[in-house]
């Protein structure tokens, strides 16, 4: 089977891994939400800044105009110019270019601009004269941005304020919930070491009276309910098996050793072999050179589940005369754990809910077991390992899952 590689799926991120996002998006949400706010305020307070000003500047132009007898000493900032009964126009002195032309305008406010200056200008008639008074405004456009990078600082403050503060009561909050799910997990943990011994009792003699049954040639209905009840058995066991391992918070090596994956490959297949034969199904195990240097570190239980739990996942969707193949092979600073079959495939759409405990592909399983925590399972394994995991397949075209673990530092 050609292994198309695409990469690390989209991941079912772990309680922890949900709980810290919680928190990171309350504060988010809480800073955005007072971002928002301060932002309308600040919208509004320049607004009502800019309107003031506005009416100020009229204020001292209308009074200019009224008090004005001539062009002499206009007040700081400003420019006059006066048209005569008799058309003749006089400048203030240094006033601006557009003084002298803005007594022919009509009379009121405008703004005027020249050599990169903004103006507010006011014309009027007074006396039978025509007056025209212009201000700079650069003075007021400086203010203007005084406040708006005021308010931009406090913006900013308030966002880093309101964000530290989401941060702290958010993580105050969830801290009961974090201890829930402690509990919840020793619960899990516990319920499943009590269960795990009756479980195999129960299997054990299920297969001892499936064997009787089968050497005193008893009815065959019969011999028929004990190996399914020995199916079921063992079904049984592997959820117990799953529930335990998923009430490890990270499944972290405790005491780390050196596992060559080849051989642990070997192992599974010669574990599945005798339950492969009976479905008409063949497991292999190749290995990409070197086949002396495909070491890894960890925890050896843990992997060794993980790579079970995905053979145990193609046999489910096997057809008989099938051929699953385990392929160990080193790439670079890693090495590659390749399940493959050739089966009923998958739909690369459901490939983000293969991840999710007790979910399974609708419509494409051939197994008898179609619910579970496997996948979950590995998932987390390999990532407690540092490692990741990637899925090809398609429909009527089996699929392949790949593990990714860093090779062992020495």
């Amino acid at each position: 089977m050609r292994i198309r590689r695409r990469g690390r799926p989209a991941a079912i991120p772990t309680e922890s891994t949900v709980l810290r996002r919680t928190t990171r998006t309350a504060a988010v949400q809480c800073a955005l939400a007072l971002g928002v706010v301060l932002a309308l305020v600040g919208v509004v307070l320049y607004l009502v800044d800019l309107n003031i000003q506005q009416d100020q500047i009229d204020t001292q132009l209308a009074q200019v105009v009224a008090r004005v007898d001539d062009v002499d000493d206009p007040p700081p900032g400003m420019a006059i110019a006066i048209r005569d009964r008799e058309g003749a126009v006089m400048v203030s002195d240094h006033a601006p270019t557009p003084t002298a032309s803005a007594v022919a305008a009509s009379a009121g406010y405008r703004n005027l601009r020249s050599d990169g200056v903004d103006y507010r200008a006011l014309v009027a008639d007074s006396s039978g004269r025509r007056i025209a008074v212009l201000v700079d405004l650069t003075p007021w456009q400086e203010g203007r941005l005084r406040l708006l990078m005021a308010l931009l600082a406090a913006e900013a403050a308030g966002l880093a304020a309101a964000a530290g503060v989401a941060v702290l009561l958010s993580r105050r909050a969830i801290r009961p919930l974090a201890a829930a799910l402690g509990l919840q997990r020793r619960f899990v943990a516990d319920a499943s070491h009590e269960l795990r011994a009756p479980l195999t009792v129960l299997h054990t003699r299920a297969q001892l009276l499936a064997r009787r049954a089968e050497r005193d040639r008893v009815d065959e209905t019969l011999t028929a309910q004990l190996r399914a009840l020995v199916s079921d058995t063992r079904a049984l066991a592997d959820i117990v098996d799953d529930l335990l391992l998923a009430a490890s918070t990270q499944h972290e090596p405790g005491r780390a050793e050196h596992i060559d994956l080849l051989r642990l490959c070997h192992e599974v297949r010669d574990s599945v072999g005798d339950y492969a034969a009976d479905r008409d199904i063949a497991v292999e195990v190749t290995s990409g050179p070197p086949t002396d240097k495909l070491i890894v570190e960890g925890a050896r239980p843990a992997l060794r589940r993980a790579i079970l739990a995905l053979v145990d996942n193609a046999l489910s969707h096997e057809n008989p005369g099938g051929t699953i193949t385990l392929r160990v092979a080193r790439a670079a600073d890693r090495i590659d754990v390749t399940v493959s079959d050739t089966g009923v495939g998958l739909d690369p759409q459901d490939v983000d809910r293969l991840f999710l405990r007790f979910a399974h592909g609708d419509g494409h399983s051939a197994g008898a077991r179609p619910h579970g925590i496997g996948l979950a399972l590995v998932r987390e394994v390999v990532e407690a390992h540092h490692g990741r995991i990637s899925v090809d397949g398609a429909p009527s075209r089996g699929a392949a899952f790949t593990l990714h673990l860093p090779t062992a530092t020495n």
